[in-house]
Order: structure tokens, then C-alpha cells, then sequence
């Protein structure tokens, strides 16, 4: 079977339950954030890292803290250490600090294997399951064509997607995002279970803001289209 779940946001409790949930032969697909605003996201990636059958995504937060921390460690023309600043006030303004928190209790080697897995991230997969094909990414399709292959869309049309109201994408594709918290999403339409996984023709939202008070992970398996709730 084919899982996906997105936004962990540092929720370990939560993640070892999805761990637990699988069989050997199971795939788990976390379409990003896994880190900030909870403490444990990068002890979250560094098991991930360890297991094949595990395929995490790049989400917005991962792509802040990787914009943040290479600043810290660049060097200027003159070969002193130059800090990013602003890059560090937009990760720690979204959650970060306790992000930064968590990588600075790791070893230097587990936080090197940290940072070499979140550069690997991808920002999109492809994958099929019980007869469908699916597009799996963050934030969703920003400027949204059937005609646009998915490598010509730009980072932040992947990672910083928000739905639409009557948004559409493809007739013989499926695409699962996060990012958008359902719990918050009664602006943008009126029949949203807030802390539910939320889905309409062609797309399904699974970030259930399981740390903007619902306490709901949700997790969709590809296979059947259950939705499972930690």
C-alpha cells in the first residue's frame, strides 16, 4: 500500500504512529514540513533518512531552513562568515527557532545527514496506485496548466500554493498537497470538515493543522482512497 501525510511540524508521537501502522512492503510519502513549530522535525528527517521505504518532499519550511542555515555557514568575498539575516528571520517567524532548537541538540555528524537528506528533497512525485496516477507535492500547482510539465513550474508555485475556490487541475490525474491547514480553510469554502482531510474532484488537501489545535494527522492511502486519522 501507498500512504501520503504532509505537515508533521515536529510531531514525533505522531510519526512513530504512522511508522508503526506499516507493513515491510508499504510506502509512506511525506509531501514536506516536517520540521518547525514543534521541536522534534529534524529527529523526524533523520530517521527518515533511514528508511527506504519512507519518501519525504520538500515543503516551504524545509526550503526556509535551508535557505537560513546556508547563510550561516557562507562566506564573504573576504572569506569571513556571513549571516543571512533576513533569511533567519523568516524561518524563526515561522516556527524555526525551536526547529534550530532541536538541530542543535543533535551530534555534528547526525546534523550533517540532516542537512544532506533535506537538500536531496524533491518537490514533486509522481506515482500510481489502485489503477489512478497521482501528482504528490507541497503547496499544490500555482498557475495551474494541463499542457505545463511539472519541471517548468517554479519553487514557490510548488511550495507556496494555496487553493482556490473552483480550482481544477487534471481529468486523469490526482493531486494530494498539503500546506493549507483544512482547519483554517473556511475561507475558502464552506463545506470543509475543519481538522479532516478535504477532497473534491481531482484533489484532496491533507493538512488537518495537527498542531493549530485539531491534534488530527491525517494520512491517505493512494490504494483506496481511505483516509486514517492519528
Amino acid at each position: 500500500m501507498k500512504y501520503a501525510v504532509s505537515d508533521l511540524h515536529g510531531r514525533y508521537d505522531k510519526y512513530k504512529a504512522l511508522i508503526k501502522m506499516l507493513d515491510k512492503n508499504d510506502t509512506l510519502y511525506i509531501l514536506g514540513d516536517v520540521i518547525d513549530r514543534g521541536l522534534d522535525g529534524f529527529r523526524i528527517l533523520l530517521d527518515m533518512a533511514q528508511r527506504p521505504n519512507v519518501v519525504g518532499l520538500m515543503g516551504n519550511h524545509e526550503d526556509m531552513a535551508l535557505k537560513a542555515l546556508s547563510g550561516l555557514t557562507s562566506k564573504s568575498r573576504r572569506g569571513k562568515s556571513r549571516t543571512n539575516l533576513s533569511g533567519l528571520e523568516l524561518w524563526f517567524s515561522n516556527g524555526g527557532a525551536v526547529s534550530m532548537k532541536g538541530l542543535m541538540n543533535m551530534k555534528p555528524d547526525e546534523q550533517q545527514k540532516v542537512l544532506n537528506y533535506m537538500q536531496s528533497l524533491p518537490l514533486y512525485k509522481e506515482v500510481s496506485a489502485g489503477g489512478r496516477d497521482f501528482v504528490l507535492v507541497h503547496g499544490g500547482l500555482e498557475g495551474f496548466s494541463p499542457s505545463k510539465p511539472l519541471e517548468k513550474y517554479k519553487r514557490d508555485e510548488l511550495l507556496w500554493c494555496r487553493p482556490k475556490k473552483g480550482m481544477k487541475y487534471y481529468p486523469d490525474k490526482f493531486v494530494v498537497f498539503g500546506h493549507t491547514p483544512t482547519i483554517f480553510e473556511s475561507h475558502f469554502t464552506a463545506s470543509v470538515v475543519p481538522g479532516k482531510i478535504y477532497r473534491k474532484s481531482g484533489w484532496a488537501d491533507i493538512d488537518c493543522g495537527c498542531v493549530y489545535g485539531s491534534d488530527n494527522l491525517g494520512c491517505l492511502c493512494l490504494d483506496t482512497m481511505e483516509e486514517i486519522y492519528l
